[in-house]
């Protein structure tokens, strides 16, 4: 029973899309003890197909000797992964900045890794939170987003270059935005809104 077990714990680890030293498998059969015949034996590991990454996977054992089918057999198995993710440890509220205060890295073991989980704090500190967070909350990239670097309301200089061309206005922003994003902004002069992309605190850029 031992070479089975072994062998489900290597058809795992080959199938499965996470490394070796990240994985707990434990592996179970149920059934009568398995005595087999002399002769070449041959084991075949089938999982099924639903994809499944963790948790209990369910195996399928046939059995060959001396190239002949013998038996098939019902394995069980309970996949844990190993996962660093980064955890609020108190309360965030929607807009409140990110900071080593209010997250931290933990690693957990789990039968439902996270898709997108953040793996280091660098990756939320001097963000603000999309919404209400928590506590113990895992975060991935779509609970926080970079803060606004200029708020509607504020006063902006429009720019636009053609070439060697180039022609300012004044303007006022009508939402809130970050570095590289699409703004609605009030060209002071024309009354008309456009859009520009925000290139620093103080510009739009706009094309023509």
């Amino acid at each position: 029973m031992e070479e089975i077990e072994k062998g489900a714990i290597e058809k795992l680890v080959s199938i499965l899309p996470w490394e070796k030293d990240l994985l707990e498998i434990n592996v179970y059969y149920k059934g009568e003890d398995i005595i087999l015949p002399p002769g070449k034996k041959e084991l075949f590991y089938k999982t099924g197909g639903n994809n499944q990454r963790a948790g209990r996977i369910p195996l399928t054992l046939q059995i060959k000797i001396n190239g002949n089918f013998y038996k098939r057999i019902r394995i069980n198995s309970r996949v844990l992964v190993t996962q660093d993710v980064v955890k609020t440890i108190r309360s965030v509220r929607k807009g409140e900045m990110i900071s080593s205060d209010n997250i931290q890295l933990e690693t957990i073991q789990t039968e439902r890794p996270w898709k997108n989980a953040l793996t280091s704090t660098d990756l939320a500190i001097g963000f603000e939170a999309g919404r209400n967070l928590p506590v113990g909350k895992i975060l991935t990239a779509k609970f926080i987003k970079k803060p606004a670097l200029v708020s509607r309301g504020d006063k902006i200089l429009i720019l636009a270059e053609k070439g060697s061309m180039k022609i300012t206005a004044p303007g006022i922003l009508k939402e809130d935005g970050f570095e590289g994003a699409m703004v609605q902004v009030l060209n002071i002069e024309s009354k008309k809104v456009i859009y520009g992309r925000i290139m620093d605190a103080n510009t739009v850029k706009v094309t023509f």
